[in-house]
């Protein structure tokens, strides 16, 4: 045996080794494993819980692009986290991991297949990830630097209902209501900017969630999203009141817990979504302008 072959054959001994493949399709399931159990304790926990699911909701609204289960993965390991990354792409960035940090546990979409039935799904793997906060990386305060008035522009941006101005709904003193039978948004005239966004979003809500016929869960919902998008775009969220979460929630096993948890998401992306089209149309002529100059 030649010099290159002996390396070759040290190299792959080697490697038989260290390497144990079983061992390491068993860590992986059984993290996976650990990643769905926290799932399902956190989703118990927090209907149970208005404290923890206040934060659920700031974790969400905060982190809007991960879905129901890394959010609760969030919320559980650090609710206070702003921005995820793996190891080598905080390194990418020229940041280092901080001493003593742990990493947080999410579920990455894998390849999908197909089950016993015939019926297609999705693997998910388990992937550690770091806060910016557990990093040497620095970063400038992100400010949302648009005004009330432009925040509820956004919000009305490709409204999928009809909006009307009235001065008043029902003689009440009700700001913003969704009139199902006729599609119309009526929005009482001369509110307050920050009122009006407000009871605007639970209303937005209120047309993209799947309604449960439940009432109570139903307006629960709405007040939820809406909470989640003023706290996003700034807007004061201390008369929000979530003390109450209803009965019929806290009854519901994890998995109907987090389905109701994924209307709200979905629709709290809806919203974001077309809000986020009208500030990068500003952004755009902003632009523009300042190249013509």
């Amino acid at each position: 045996m030649n010099d290159f072959e002996d390396i070759i054959s040290n190299a792959s001994s080697q490697e038989s080794n260290t390497f144990d493949r079983n061992a390491w399709i068993k860590k992986k399931q059984e993290e996976r494993k650990g990643a769905y159990d926290l799932i399902d304790k956190t989703a118990s926990e927090i209907v149970n819980d208005n404290e923890k699911f206040k934060t659920y909701l700031d974790v969400q609204g905060r982190m809007d692009k991960y879905s129901v289960g890394n959010a609760l993965l969030i919320t559980a390991q650090m609710p206070n986290a702003t921005q995820l990354k793996e190891f080598e792409d905080w390194k990418e960035a020229g940041a280092f991991i901080k001493k003593n940090a742990t990493s947080i546990t999410i579920l990455e979409p894998g390849d999908p297949y197909t089950r016993a039935d015939g019926t297609q799904a999705t693997s998910y793997n388990p992937k550690k990830m770091f806060d910016i906060s557990q990093t040497t990386f620095r970063q400038n305060k992100r400010t949302m630097g648009y005004d009330e008035k432009t925040k509820l522009t956004a919000l009305l941006k490709d409204c999928p209902v009809n909006v009307k101005a009235v001065d008043e709904i029902d003689g009440t003193n009700i700001v913003a209501q969704w009139n199902k039978q006729d599609n119309v948004l009526y929005v009482k005239r001369g509110g307050e900017t920050k009122d009006i966004f407000r009871e605007l979003s639970s209303e937005l809500a209120r047309v993209g969630l799947e309604e449960t016929g439940n009432a109570s869960l139903d307006n629960f919902k709405c007040k939820c999203t809406s909470y989640m998008l003023c706290k996003k775009y700034g807007i004061d969220v201390s008369s929000f009141d979530l003390s109450s979460i209803p009965d019929s929630l806290k009854s519901m096993s994890s998995s109907e817990i987090r389905n109701e948890l994924g209307t709200m998401r979905n629709a709290l992306e809806d919203i974001n979504s077309r809000m986020n089209q009208h500030f990068e149309s500003i952004s755009k002529k902003a632009k523009s302008k300042e190249q013509e100059r």
